[in-house]
């Protein structure tokens, strides 16, 4: 049992995936998201975020730069291929350099922000971008 599991999901809340590998990050984001309102998964390596695409049809993606098993940027990438409508690819990563800043950018993501994010405001940035589930 983790973390998430204790925390309930609010119905009708836009769908967000969260790729990060660190678990205990991923668990936090996920629950903070759950409390408002977002109907939030996370999963922990690249391969796994290509399948939650198809299975949770997400309006935004939260992605760590630090990937085991997978390119950052081509994830965010695939985020904006595989969903309809396309989905925001947000980064949130350590890295505060301009290389992977402008990596980020020139493969699609909507925002680029640095660990720890304010939660106030990330949730808001997601509230602009992801629209309520129509599930």
């Amino acid at each position: 049992m983790t973390a998430t599991d204790l925390t309930p999901r609010c119905l009708g809340g836009g769908r967000v995936l969260v790729v990060d590998n660190c678990e205990d990050s991923a668990a936090c984001l996920t629950a903070v998201l759950r409390l408002n309102g977002f109907d939030a998964v996370s999963v922990r390596t690249g391969r796994e975020a290509l399948r939650a695409l198809a299975s949770h049809r997400p309006g935004a993606a939260i992605i760590d730069f630090d990937l085991p098993d997978a390119d950052a940027c081509a994830i965010i990438r695939e985020v904006s291929a595989k969903t309809n409508p396309p989905a925001a690819a947000i980064v949130l990563t350590a890295y505060t350099d301009a290389k992977h800043r402008l990596a980020a950018a020139t493969a699609g993501a909507a925002a680029y922000l640095v660990k720890p994010a304010e939660p106030v405001a990330l949730v808001q940035l997601l509230q602009d971008l992801c629209p309520p589930s129509d599930r």
